[in-house]
């Protein structure tokens, strides 16, 4: 049977569709890249991985999809969108894991950054496939990076970590001569298959008045940078692990509130942006898994949904009021959450550049399972999840997880350097040691000032001291 026999056509999801008609604006840019790399502190069998992600790809569609419009309406009338777009699923290629070795560089953990940046900015041709593109990275004997660059269109992160697990099951199975059990993944039209019938709907029509009574009066833009800017491709970030004791006593304190961490996370951002900048209306945007079925939530493809969560915090606010108002809030997002955030956009009059009113990025990803290649466990690094609109803070993981949380500041290099992320870095992880110690204090009483800081502004600021006599 010839490849052209074998190509399937397929519908796409509403997330793809926001990605590619974005895309089209700049079908240069790689503002849509994504990408995340594994690093792997052991041995790795590079034909058992070969074959693992050659398995891997054969199962899923969405890596072996690219995009194409129709010609004739009337080839496809139950489309109702403009453009008519279709994803064209095409056989694997034979190798899809490609091999970099990198061990006789002069420093190979700095030549694989490197290399995995510049390819970060290549861009995809969206009307060709494939969109994906996988590479092992060999740093020493006992010591790679597993590279994973992809198309916001036909992978969102959560996709990419289901995907990544799978491979790192195959691995494992074929390294010991075990037959793999069967992947679980279906095709995309079922997985898109479940959007078709909420458009129209009651539920569509209960969360559409939802979100508009919550936006009825849109709040100013919140930023720790003073003014704003389109959106870019992430270029400035900065990752830094809380200490141990820290991730220990958040998870307790999380316990303690009757709370789940992301809510202990986003409250205690939102201390930090109060503490800044005064405003006491803040609106944060939330990536959401889009996926409502057991058929979306193990099968790897892009359905991500981005809303906003609105968080109220004044002075006399207690942290432990303000977790307790973060719940209810996320719990509503959550109940909500199939309303696309394109479409709210286009409700509120944000389309275009205006999005970024919708406020900055907040994104707490707990890991459940460890990914393991063999005996080797392994630690999964995001590059990149798409375009920034000012700044993006990430938390992963959490302390139950064995490999702590990590805290990722991804920013706009227009409107922020290195020296300001840092500082605000470190700002933030003065909340969490605050809140921790003492949860029940209001949060007009945390103190973001370094020692170094309050000297300056309490003393350096103030000019020189010069005695007066009387």
């Amino acid at each position: 049977m010839s490849d052209a026999a074998r190509t399937l056509r397929r519908p796409v999801s509403a997330a793809q569709l926001g990605v590619w008609v974005a895309q089209q604006l700049d079908p240069d840019s790689p503002l849509y890249n994504c990408g995340a790399y594994l690093e792997i502190d052991g041995p790795v069998d590079t034909g058992v991985l070969g074959e693992a992600v050659r398995r891997a790809v054969e199962e899923t569609e969405a890596l072996r999809s690219y995009f194409t419009e129709d010609t004739d309406p009337a080839e496809a009338p139950e489309r109702t969108e403009d453009p008519r777009l279709w994803q064209l699923v095409v056989p694997a290629e034979p190798m899809s894991l490609h091999v970099r070795d990198l061990r006789d560089a002069v420093d190979p953990e700095a030549a694989a950054h490197q290399w995995m940046n510049a390819e970060m900015l290549i861009p995809f041709d969206l009307g060709r496939g494939p969109l994906s593109d996988q590479t092992l990275l060999l740093l020493a004997d006992d010591r790679s990076f597993y590279f994973h660059r992809y198309h916001h269109a036909v992978l969102d992160a959560f996709g990419q970590s289901v995907y990544a697990a799978r491979v790192a099951s195959l691995y494992t199975a074929l390294l010991t001569g075990i037959e793999p059990p069967a992947s679980g993944f279906t095709t995309l039209d079922r997985v898109v298959a479940e959007e078709t019938g909420y458009p129209g709907s009651r539920r569509h029509a209960r969360d559409r008045a939802h979100w508009l009574d919550l936006f009825e009066e849109m709040p100013d833009p919140v930023a720790l940078a003073g003014r704003s800017a389109g959106s870019t491709h992430s270029s400035l970030r900065r990752i830094q692990t809380l200490p141990t004791t820290l991730a220990d006593r958040l998870t307790a304190l999380s316990d303690r509130l009757r709370a789940q961490w992301p809510a202990v996370a986003i409250a205690a951002t939102a201390v930090l942006y109060h503490r800044m900048t005064g405003r006491t209306d803040l609106t944060f945007s939330m990536p959401l898994a889009g996926r409502t079925s057991r058929t979306s939530l193990a099968t790897p493809s892009a359905m991500v949904n981005v809303l906003p969560i609105r968080v109220t915090a004044t002075p006399e606010t207690t942290f432990t009021e303000l977790v307790a108002s973060v719940s209810r809030s996320l719990a509503d997002v959550i109940r909500h959450q199939r309303f696309r955030g394109e479409e709210l956009v286009r409700e509120l009059g944000l389309s275009g550049g205006r999005q970024a009113r919708l406020g900055p990025t907040l994104n707490v990803v707990a890991y459940v399972d460890e990914l393991r290649f063999g005996d080797t466990p392994a630690i999964p690094h995001p590059l990149s999840t798409g375009p920034v609109n000012d700044l993006k803070i990430n938390f992963y993981g959490t302390a139950a997880s064995g490999r702590g949380i990590r805290v990722e500041f991804d920013a706009d290099p227009d409107l922020y350097d290195e020296r300001e992320i840092t500082a605000h870095q470190q700002r933030l992880m003065r909340v969490l040691e605050w809140v921790v110690g003492q949860p029940e204090r209001r949060v007009g009483d945390v103190e973001l000032l370094s020692v170094v800081e309050r000297e300056r502004v309490l003393v350096g600021w103030n000019g020189e001291w010069r005695g007066v006599r009387g």
